[in-house]
């Protein structure tokens, strides 16, 4: 029987792929940083992790759905229960504005840690109100609109604490992570909501984005093997 159509398309495949790299990527650093976290209980590190687990997950649902709509090409089934859509909506919005606002946590966290509440319940009641209000009255720009200005401040912050950190090798490279990490998302906001925003050229977007990624992967876990050979060291 021959492939259907899309199949062949060479944007899907890419993103299909794109979104089983990225989303296994994110996994990977998870449970990496969660090993130093564990050693170290440096709340910057823990925040810096469960942002890539909200990745991960918005990735895996990213990946899932394109899965949902294939079986549904290849079984002819063509529309799903509303419901259904308004929860998948919902979930990828709430795990997008997770990544955000622990990113946020862990940039902030030094500058602003006597504000800062101990807990993070309140970010995920954020997360909830604001993914309902963009759903339920159809503004997707809310989500663009609040994630670009979060982003644009926290490359201001870490560029401002990179100019005051290179002396220290381990706290810069995650402040270049960091750096990379937002811009990939500032890449990403707009493919999550608007799959066409790219146009013509969100072939090449997504090559470099998962360029991106793949450095950003490198990255952090040659810091993570420095950082773990370090602590081996000085426990001996």
């Amino acid at each position: 029987m021959p492939l259907p159509m899309f199949l062949m398309n060479p944007n899907f495949l890419i993103e299909l792929v794109y979104s089983i790299i990225v989303m296994v990527s994110c996994f990977v650093i998870y449970f990496k940083t969660r090993e130093i976290y564990n050693l170290s209980s440096h709340k910057g590190i823990k925040y810096f992790s469960m942002a890539f687990l909200f990745f991960g997950i918005t990735y895996f649902l990213r990946f899932f759905s394109k899965i949902l709509v294939l079986s549904l090409i290849i079984t002819g089934t063509r529309f799903l229960p509303r419901e259904f859509d308004i929860l998948f909506s919902l979930l990828v919005l709430y795990t997008g504005f997770m990544t955000t606002f622990y990113l946020l946590y862990g940039i902030s966290k030094k500058r602003l840690g006597k504000i800062l509440p101990e807990s993070t319940d309140i970010l995920h009641v954020l997360a909830i109100v604001l993914s309902s209000i963009v759903v339920v009255l159809n503004l997707p720009m809310l989500f663009i609109g609040v994630s670009a200005v979060l982003l644009f401040y926290m490359l201001i912050v870490v560029y401002s604490d990179y100019s005051n950190s290179k002396k220290n090798i381990t706290q810069s490279g995650f402040l270049i992570v960091y750096f990379l990490l937002i811009l990939f998302l500032m890449l990403n906001i707009f493919d999550i909501l608007i799959p066409d925003f790219f146009g013509a050229i969100q072939t090449t977007i997504l090559i470099i984005s998962l360029s991106l990624f793949l450095l950003i992967m490198y990255k952090v876990l040659k810091i993570l093997s420095v950082e773990s050979n370090g602590r081996k060291k000085k426990q001996a």
